[in-house]
């Protein structure tokens, strides 16, 4: 495979590093543009990245506060675990800011990782430690492959790793499941196994949390609804989308920055009725679909649990406090915290800067219009 072809990353970082030339035909796209970002930030491939390593009672601290994440990824985690054994790698869950949380595997490899500072309680933010698939996977948004000299950093390139990101229904990153092993074993399918773990992790945000809304769970192929491969949409009481997997914003070819936007009438042409067994049902676009529909729980207050990202920490939505009150009090102090960079902000929520941007500025017309008395 070219991507991966030894001679071909060997000339691209001859013309990247040596002559400052874009080696667009040797390297894919994602790695090219992680270079491109880890080389304007000042980064120097020929030094060894520094790395902070947090302490244990840190650590501890940290692993505390993303329990629920971690729960919720155990499962996967352990699956994987076997996999890296059997092939000599470790199976790796970071933050969203990429510190790693959880690592283990192969006790021969995991003593060759930690050698390069894989690790718990160190970040591989691309910002810090150059290219690797934890820290591009966060800043592209989507899984992303490094093998062995596509590492910006020489000390790294004996590493292969594969990395996805988990994404909430609400769009925001709170986490990576990273499959490492080193370079010289070639395993084609390992972003593939990472990728259908992550399918089952982010299925899994939406038992039982969405019992105040509809949920509309839909696939072309009937039998795959209530599988990870379906796809889901969540609608309050007002038929807006509040909620999604990106399954489901594929399937009605729409993206994050839909969500609290669009409108059920705008992506089906009829409203699909509440029903236990698949209904058919036609998109906006045409397409077929098959769907269940699953009213709001009668009694059931419209709040949720879900992920936030403020230093890493759980949010908790229930009861009278709304889902997205709670997200804009959560953008707002990553917006404080960033001194007012918006960039900055965005990268650390996890969200694209124009959907920062366009929800707290929703958030103050809305402030702006509510009468006095029911302002939060």
């Amino acid at each position: 495979m070219r991507g991966v072809s030894s001679v071909f990353i060997q000339s691209a970082r001859g013309k990247f590093f040596g002559k400052g030339e874009l080696p667009t035909e040797e390297v894919g796209q994602p790695i090219l543009r992680s270079w491109l970002r880890c080389a304007e930030i000042g980064l120097e491939q020929s030094r060894a990245p520094r790395f902070d390593p947090l302490s244990g009672h840190e650590l501890h601290v940290l692993c505390e506060r993303h329990e629920r994440l971690r729960r919720m990824c155990r499962s996967e985690f352990d699956a994987l675990n076997v996999e890296a054994r059997d092939t000599g790698g470790i199976v790796i869950l970071a933050n969203a800011e990429g510190i790693v949380l959880d690592a283990v595997g192969d006790v021969a490899f995991a003593g060759q990782a930690a050698e390069v500072a894989l690790r718990p309680g160190v970040s591989w933010n691309e910002s810090l430690v150059g290219t690797n698939a934890i820290g591009a996977a966060l800043a592209e948004r989507r899984p992303v492959a490094v093998h062995g000299a596509e590492h910006f950093f020489e000390l790294h390139q004996i590493l292969s790793c594969a990395a996805v990101p988990i994404t909430d229904p609400r769009g925001v990153i709170v986490g990576v499941l990273d499959l490492s092993a080193h370079a010289s074993v070639m395993r084609v399918h390992a972003l593939g196994l990472v990728r259908l773990a992550v399918d089952q992790i982010e299925h899994r945000f939406f038992d039982r949390v969405f019992d105040g809304y509809t949920v509309l769970r839909f696939h072309s192929d009937p039998a795959v609804i209530g599988a990870p491969r379906e796809g889901i949409l969540v609608f309050d009481e007002a038929q807006r989308l509040i909620a999604a997997n990106r399954r489901g914003l594929s399937f009605v070819r729409r993206d994050w920055a839909a969500l609290d936007e669009a409108q059920l009438d705008e992506l089906f042409d009829d409203a699909p009725k509440a029903a236990p067994h698949p209904m058919e049902l036609f998109g906006a676009d045409g397409s077929r679909y098959f769907a269940v529909v699953k009213p709001p729980s009668r009694g059931h207050a419209n709040g949720l649990c879900t992920q936030g990202s403020e230093n890493g920490q759980e949010l908790c939505v229930s009861g009278s406090q709304c889902l997205r009150d709670a997200e804009i009090s959560t953008m707002k102090a990553a917006l404080e915290a960033c001194g007012g960079n918006v960039s900055q902000a965005a990268r650390q929520l996890g969200v694209h800067r124009s959907t920062l941007y366009r929800r707290l500025l929703g958030s103050e017309r809305d402030s702006r219009a509510a009468p006095a008395g029911k302002r939060a």
